[in-house]
């Protein structure tokens, strides 16, 4: 079966493994690099990690709003091709994750917006991404509660789908309530997550917004907190599911035995906490 991206669904989480089977080939270890340029195809795919692992090269790759930032490959080999791309009628296609050992969420095709050619150090490269490829199902979650959006201003609007991917008013309500990480007090705001407790799509317009439906989470365990394999107790306590082994807390280095907890407890918070407990996370 040659490489296509119509069985995919954009926003959906995906690992190599399942990848190289529906593409055809022998294993994951053929789609192992960054860059992917599947023979006989227009396509470039980027597989981009955010946080990589320690012992291999630390590429400066990250999301920022619309924008992708990326680092290529330290020896220049795909530079001309994704530069090219547009003339050539090549496609790039972008597979994201925020840490290492996570599953990669598909963004759809991306777009060069500008580069900087260099030799010495990977070439700097930013593609565009379009909104509508991030959140496929914004507008459909929006209808749900279409005559409370209709009933806002315009900014209210901008920051309902902005705070679908962490943006606008709801992170900065976030990080003002907050001021560092939830949880371990990291406070470099550009390595963290807007995070909402109750989940956006089972929010109402009100609840996307509200800041104390947040929490400001550095990525591995925003990752966790979305997926329900960690939550925090009325105390304030971090719970651990059990589908979460000792060997993924390893790989991902973490060391739940230090006690987290959230750094202060907000009594609207752990109203929303109360959701999160029992319709997100997987005991």
């Amino acid at each position: 079966m040659p490489v296509s991206f119509e069985k995919l669904n954009i926003g959906q989480e995906y690992e190599r493994p399942y990848l190289a089977d529906i593409w055809g080939y022998k294993g994951f270890q053929a789609i192992s690099r960054g860059v992917v340029t599947p023979s006989g195809t227009k396509f470039i795919i980027l597989f981009v990690t955010k946080q990589k692992q320690e012992a291999l090269t630390q590429y400066n790759d990250y999301l920022d709003g619309d924008l992708l930032h990326w680092e290529g490959e330290k020896k220049h080999s795909s530079d001309t091709r994704v530069i090219n791309a547009r003339s050539a009628n090549d496609e790039i296609h972008l597979f994201y994750r925020d840490i290492h050992h996570t599953p990669f969420v598909y963004y759809g095709q991306i777009h060069l917006k500008e580069h900087r050619l260099l030799s010495s150090s990977p070439s700097q490269f930013v593609f565009s991404i379009r909104n509508e490829n991030r959140s496929p199902d914004i507008f459909q979650d929006i209808e749900t509660h279409q005559c409370e959006f209709k009933s806002l201003d315009q900014t209210e609007k901008d920051s309902i789908v902005k705070s679908r991917i962490g943006q606008g008013l709801f992170r900065d309500g976030v990080v003002e309530l907050w001021g560092s990480c939830s949880v371990t007090g990291l406070s470099n705001h550009s390595l963290l997550r807007a995070s909402h407790i109750k989940p956006w799509r089972d929010s109402s317009n009100q609840e996307r917004i509200d800041p104390m439906n947040g929490l400001l989470l550095q990525p591995t365990l925003d990752h966790l907190f979305d997926l329900g394999l960690i939550t925090f107790s009325e105390t304030g306590k971090i719970i651990v599911s059990k589908k979460l082994s000792q060997d993924d807390i390893n790989k991902l280095e973490l060391k739940f035995e230090l006690n987290f907890k959230l750094r202060e407890i907000h009594k609207r918070t752990m109203e929303y906490m109360k959701y999160h407990q029992k319709h997100v996370f997987k005991a």
